[in-house]
């Protein structure tokens, strides 16, 4: 389960890494268009605002994704889980079986202890 984790969280931080440099590619390019004179202020800030929000829906759909693909992993482990568990269960309580009858057969099958010899007190 832990490798899951570390898997998850991996994927996760790299969605969410995409979109930053998308955004400071995009934050570049805008301050580069404003330099030049190709564009005004509030152009680029509507562009930066445009590409802060998609960089956050990138990252809500990252989460989402990765949130669906753990809970549908450790539902199938905890299915698979379940499954041996029964099996044990299973497997445990035929082997009490053959104890107890094992058991049962010996009571019946004992055999008397033969009685001791008292020994003679030395004088």
């Amino acid at each position: 389960m832990n490798e899951l984790k570390k898997l998850a969280r991996k994927a996760m931080l790299m969605g969410i890494g995409l979109g930053a440099v998308t955004k400071k590619k995009a934050e570049k390019a805008a301050a580069e268009l404003l330099k030049q004179g190709k564009a005004n202020e509030k152009e680029v800030k509507a562009f930066a605002s445009k590409i802060a929000e998609e960089a956050a829906r990138r990252e809500r759909f990252v989460r989402a994704m990765v949130s669906g693909e753990v809970k549908r992993a450790t539902t199938k482990a905890d299915k698979t889980v379940k499954s041996m568990k029964a099996q044990y269960e299973k497997r445990i309580r035929a082997l009490q079986k053959r104890v107890k009858a094992a058991e049962a057969k010996a009571k019946k099958t004992k055999k008397p202890k033969p009685k001791r010899r008292k020994k003679k007190a030395k004088r």
